[in-house]
């Protein structure tokens, strides 16, 4: 490898599902507003600062759309609460009391004493029942303060520190007006709409490559054939057979659109949801014209019928094999592929969050500049791909990203040996020169797809998504309905196809998974709805029931994705 350096690709996914309510149209979930003000903008503007570190961003159709809806006006079911304290309701109060305390509570806030009083003063309590009592102990101005300490702990702490009318509330900690609680949602309102501009700069600048993916993030080999489930896991249990190829293609290509109206340009990568991979993705995606797609370690390692050897320390001593591109060819058409380091991703998304941010910084490229060293005897270029979410793993650390990042960035911009570059610049001057002929059927989680089909209430949501959409197939082929009524129900459906829906169910505490499947079912009401047929009575209940020891969800558009959950892998 004689002095030429090691590449590394940093691939950021940014994704939030539609939370769109069906019937309402009103957005239930408050977090591309409270990411995006945290992390989505934050994530590129802070690579500003270090013009030698190139970086890769996917930002889901899903994500995007959403963020335009806040720019139009949109409000989430936590901002209709953010209201003069003097007129809160008391079930605007109880909501209050129950959900804006929705961060990291050891990391934030507790790390702020009028933050950690009021959660105090609240029961420290994250059950809706046991917050009624509490509604008595707040003044109108603890309310009015909660609501500013809420909204301002969901912005960055390094953009808090750089503004000093928001430094300045942090300082003053108490006491807020209503100016000031206005003051905090119009900052919030500047970064969301700073998101799209600001990533289409840095991409016309060079500094990243933006990419994309179908556009309501569903699982491309679910929809293609829910039966692929079974090349991974033979006799899952399954539902009835998914076979809609025409609706990936369909959420490919208005994902496409999409980037060329926000971008102005065709995009070249294209993100598998969820890693998730088949022989008949790898044609799609190649039918649209993407140059290149990615997926983890695990599947490179079952489709080349190969083991990733790691010594104790987790670092790879096979590297050849990992660390290069392929040209990945599948059901008549191929594209190139790269594939992530599953151990120092997961390092970035689970450990260093344990670790000082210096430390943990100097242990990533150390551990970079090892993969280097035993590659050393190659004659050719390597590429290592870290690849995770941007936004999850961060309200676990100290001081959040900011710390850790600076430190990363700082470190591998002084390193001669690493060289960080977006994905489409490394193919250009490396093209892949190896091929995989037979492509395993699966993602990230453990390569392959129970984490979507397979159990008993994830095969119910698929039932339901089947008879829905053989509704919509059925008026199609008849006629019954108008061409723009189908456009509708077919809407929907592409909605409630989404990866988050699955993934929740039966994976995670019933708490968090009632609300995705609430509003699956909304989406699937308006199907019906849309082409004039009688809403199946199986969709008027829940589809799932709390487990022992749980309480039924009363307010079930307003949970989700918390940072509470220690559980929860860092979505990929």
């Amino acid at each position: 490898m004689s002095g030429r350096p090691l590449y590394v690709a940093f691939v950021w996914n940014q994704h939030q599902p539609s939370y769109r309510d069906g019937d309402t149209g009103g957005l239930i979930m408050p977090w591309v507003r409270l990411h995006g003000s945290k992390d989505y903008f934050q994530m590129a503007a802070i690579l500003e600062g270090y013009p030698q570190i190139r970086q890769t961003f996917n930002l889901t159709p899903s994500l995007l759309e959403q963020l335009g809806d806040y720019g139009a006006g949109a409000e989430d079911t936590y901002q209709k609460a953010d209201r003069p304290a003097e007129l809160l309701s008391d079930r605007e109060k109880r909501f209050l009391l129950h959900h804006y305390f929705d961060i990291h509570w050891e990391r934030v806030i507790r790390r702020h004493s009028r933050y950690r009083e009021l959660l105090e003063l609240q029961g420290c309590t994250r059950e809706p029942a046991k917050v009624n009592s509490a509604v008595e102990r707040y003044r109108p101005q603890d309310y009015r303060d909660l609501q500013v300490w809420f909204n301002l702990s969901w912005i960055d702490p390094e953009i808090c520190g750089a503004d000093p009318l928001l430094k300045g509330l942090l300082e003053k900690g108490r006491g807020y007006t209503e100016a000031e609680r206005r003051l905090v949602r119009e900052r919030q309102d500047d970064l969301l709409g700073g998101i799209i501009p600001l990533h289409r700069r840095l991409q016309e600048e060079g500094q990243i490559e933006i990419m994309t993916t179908p556009y309501y993030h569903p699982i491309i080999p679910l929809l293609i054939d829910s039966c692929s489930a079974l090349r991974a896991c033979p006799g899952l249990p399954l539902p009835r057979r998914f076979q809609y190829p025409q609706d990936a293609c369909e959420q490919l290509q208005a994902a496409a659109e999409q980037y060329r109206k926000l971008f102005g340009l065709r995009p070249k990568g294209a993100w598998p949801p969820e890693m998730a991979v088949s022989p008949e993705t790898v044609a799609l995606l190649a039918t649209y014209r993407f140059d290149w797609s990615i997926s983890d370690e695990q599947i490179l390692s079952r489709s080349l019928n190969a083991e990733i050897i790691r010594d104790g320390y987790g670092h790879v001593l096979n590297g050849d094999l990992l660390y290069r591109p392929y040209r990945v060819r599948g059901a008549g058409g191929e594209i190139a592929m790269i594939f992530r380091d599953h151990h120092l991703s997961n390092r970035i998304g689970f450990e260093y969050q344990h670790f000082r941010p210096e430390d943990a910084a100097a242990d990533l490229v150390h551990r970079l500049l090892k993969i280097r060293e035993n590659l050393s005897w190659a004659p050719e270029n390597h590429l290592v791909t870290l690849s995770l979410d941007g936004e999850n793993a961060w309200e676990w650390y100290q001081g959040d990203k900011g710390p850790f990042l600076h430190s990363l960035y700082r470190r591998l911009s002084e390193e001669p040996l690493l060289c960080c570059c977006t994905v489409s610049e490394y193919l250009a001057a490396n093209p892949p020169q190896r091929c995989i002929d037979h492509l395993f059927t699966g993602s990230w989680v453990d390569h392959n797809l129970t984490r979507w089909i397979g159990t008993e209430n994830k095969n119910s949501l698929w039932e339901h998504l089947l008879d829905a959409r053989e509704a919509v197939e059925r008026c199609r082929q008849n006629g019954s309905c108008r061409t723009e009524k189908i456009k509708e129900a077919l809407h929907y459906i592409f909605v409630a196809e989404g990866s988050d829906f699955p993934w929740w169910i039966d994976s995670m505490p019933y708490h968090l998974a009632a609300p995705f499947e609430a509003l699956f079912r909304k989406h699937l009401v308006a199907v019906y709805r849309s082409v004039g047929l009688s809403v199946p009575e199986g969709l008027t209940r829940p589809l799932i029931r709390p487990r022992p020891g749980d309480s039924p969800a009363a307010d079930q558009y307003s949970g989700g994705p918390i940072s509470m959950v220690p559980t929860n892998p860092a979505r990929e």
